[in-house]
């Protein structure tokens, strides 16, 4: 049996037992009055504005393809949706004779001709390279290389593992 001093123990244990069983067992408020836990957005890194006077890319054989094919598509399945149309046009272009394909495809080397014709004038114009990047960042990166290339030359003059030994 057990004496005195642990009975008590054991009626104490028994008592808080019975209330996390009672707080557990109590009803819980309704989901509307719970506060709602506050989500932190992450931050969006801001998109670089393009150049609106940069040239467009250059169109592929098959976008040539699909705008010529679009309207005849979509009039012809109006409940479709785009994604849909997009699927038929693709097969039909898979399945068109090479000859035919070929056309669209003198069109995408007129349409890059022209791109790179017009990234050579806006080169010349601005001093922008085709990657975005302008000519003072180019021009930092080859004076850095020209710096260190400079500071290992005189690292090979000044030889610092003992170049006066020997020397009375």
């Amino acid at each position: 049996m057990l004496d005195k001093k642990d009975q008590g123990k054991f009626q104490n244990f028994l008592l808080q037992l019975k209330a996390l069983i009672d707080s557990f067992l109590a009803p819980s408020p309704e989901p509307e009055e719970q506060p709602k836990a506050q989500v932190t957005k992450a931050k969006k890194q801001k998109k670089k504005q393009k150049d609106p006077l940069a040239p467009k890319m250059p169109k592929s054989a098959f976008i040539f393809y699909f705008q010529e094919k679009k309207d005849r598509f979509q009039s012809q399945y109006p409940n479709l949706q785009f994604q849909e149309i997009t699927k038929l046009i693709a097969s039909e272009w898979k399945d068109l004779p090479k000859e035919i394909q070929q056309q669209y495809h003198d069109q995408a080397e007129q349409d890059r001709n022209r791109y790179s014709q017009e990234q050579e004038l806006y080169q010349s114009q601005t001093g922008k390279q085709p990657n975005g990047k302008g000519q003072a960042k180019a021009n930092k990166s080859s004076a850095k290389k020209e710096k260190i290339i400079k500071i290992l030359d005189q690292d090979e003059d000044n030889d610092s593992f003992g170049a006066d030994i020997g020397q009375d």
